[in-house]
């Protein structure tokens, strides 16, 4: 008990060392402050200070803060979750709840998920709730179900994140405060459903979504005046409907774009910020129809070449690279911060195919990785034609490699200082550890010494900080 409430003391930042006295100065506080400082705990820490005392014993049903994890439950876990959830409710007829988050553990093969959606239409519907979170387990099992929810009038709610979740259709919607909506596989209902959710949020400036590899959406619009940043994704593409989904983005505001792993059929920008950020981490390998293919990729960066700072993965260029002789890139005109990552096997041929798409690139990083290309040409040198940005425009260039054989990687250094006209630095990052591999003695000393093309330019070789980690050890991905 001391031990408890010494941790009290210390999240609220008093010491209180006359507790130690044998004086409970703290029951002595009113309730409003005594809620205050259960606030600062967990909602399981919060219930054992029911046990201190008849003044703690229901104070702790007050906490504007529900947390929830249904594996901390007694067997069977979600009947008693659930009933415990029934019973805080009922208790709390005043609303006092601002916060509620719940873990559903599945891996427990007698889950029964549809226990919660009573509890969870009573939560949802609270005049006061502001953060509402509901999410499965991690680990999904082959047979997680997804969780029951209906969604209605939430007039005060700001911040909503939902995973495995099967919405029901909405009867009446509206979420006026909405600020963030994060959905990672939720089920819609249909085309509209999805719709309405977004248009219904008149504030919504954060917009996460990856759609459940069993919804029926085919078409999905997101249509808002007030989206700031929107993440889309399909955490397994293999279950795209044929062939992916139409995409529609009406965001005149958007200020940052991502796109992962995802299949499309179609995807059209009627608006959006001229400053937009744009990640591209598509994957379009399980098309079937190559000319398909090469439009789709054609007119989805088409839609991009207005932007001015831009991320693609080698996902992504591989296809590029692919289909480069019969779909050339679009010119990026206004790009000039691009973040990309290359196949040390295909860069010498891909680098200049990606300036040269760039004319009025400034700020270009680099990120070479060892991934096996089978369809690349065996190509020992760059190509002589110079990329526009290289002339004219481009002023910093920052590369990340491993250490190879072929030294690969100081072609691509060299290239920069022997035809950057208006660079000003060069960084190298070289990784020692991922493959063995030592550059010849001297060599790193000839290259930093060598001519280059802009007086101005400084050149510097850095090592990749080592991984502490042992790759063993797993980490506890975040869901949010």
């Amino acid at each position: 008990m001391v031990n408890l409430m010494r941790k009290f003391a210390k999240r609220v930042g008093r010491p209180g060392t006359q507790i130690w006295r044998g004086e409970d100065m703290i029951s002595s506080l009113p309730d409003h402050l005594l809620y205050r400082i259960l606030g600062f705990l967990t909602t399981e820490e919060a219930v054992w200070t029911s046990v201190l005392s008849s003044r703690w014993r229901n104070l702790w049903k007050w906490v504007p803060t529900l947390e929830l994890d249904t594996s901390d439950f007694p067997f069977p876990c979600d009947q008693t979750c659930a009933a415990f959830i029934d019973k805080f409710l009922n208790f709390q007829s005043d609303s006092y709840l601002r916060e509620f988050k719940l873990r559903i553990d599945q891996a427990n093969f007698r889950s029964d998920v549809s226990l919660y959606e009573p509890c969870l239409g009573v939560v949802i519907k609270k005049p006061n709730i502001r953060h509402f979170q509901v999410e499965s387990d991690l680990l999904e099992h082959w047979n997680t179900n997804e969780i029951p929810l209906t969604l209605s009038v939430c007039e005060a709610l700001v911040c909503l994140k939902l995973h495995l979740v099967r919405l029901n259709d909405f009867e009446s919607l509206s979420l006026p405060c909405l600020k963030i909506m994060y959905l990672e596989d939720v089920l819609f209902p249909s085309d509209e459903a999805a719709g309405t959710l977004i248009s219904c949020s008149p504030v919504l400036e954060d917009l996460k979504i990856s759609l459940n590899g069993d919804d029926v959406v085919v078409v999905l619009r997101v249509y808002s005046q007030s989206l700031k940043s929107f993440t889309l994704k399909r955490k397994d593409p293999v279950d795209a409907i044929n062939g992916g989904h139409s995409i529609v983005v009406d965001t005149p505001r958007l200020k940052y774009m991502s796109l992962m792993d995802y299949q499309f059929k179609s995807f059209k920008i009627i608006s959006m910020s001229d400053s937009v950020k744009v990640d591209l981490d598509v994957n379009f390998e399980l098309m079937r129809d190559n000319l398909s293919e090469r439009n789709i990729i054609y007119n989805l960066l088409n839609n991009f070449s207005g932007v001015r700072d831009m991320t693609i993965s080698w996902t992504t260029l591989e296809f590029i690279y692919r289909f480069h002789d019969m779909n050339p890139l679009p010119k990026f005109h206004d790009l000039t911060r691009l973040r990309a990552t290359m196949s040390l096997n295909a860069s010498l041929e891909v680098l200049p195919i990606v300036l040269e798409s760039c004319p009025k690139l400034k700020h270009f990083h680099c990120t070479l990785e060892l991934v096996h290309v089978y369809s690349v040409a065996v190509i020992t040198r760059l190509s002589r034609v110079l990329p526009r940005c290289l002339v004219f425009s481009l002023e910093s260039v920052e590369m990340e490699s491993p250490i190879t054989e072929k030294a690969t990687e100081l072609k691509l250094v060299r290239y920069f200082l022997e035809n950057s006209a208006t660079l000003k630095k060069l960084v190298l990052r070289l990784n020692h550890e991922s493959t063995g591999e030592k550059h010849e003695p001297g060599v790193l000393k000839q290259l930093i010494e060598s001519p280059r093309r802009s007086s101005l330019c400084q050149f510097e070789v850095l090592a990749v900080p080592p991984n502490l980690e042992p790759w063993w050890i797993y980490v506890k991905p975040q869901r949010f």
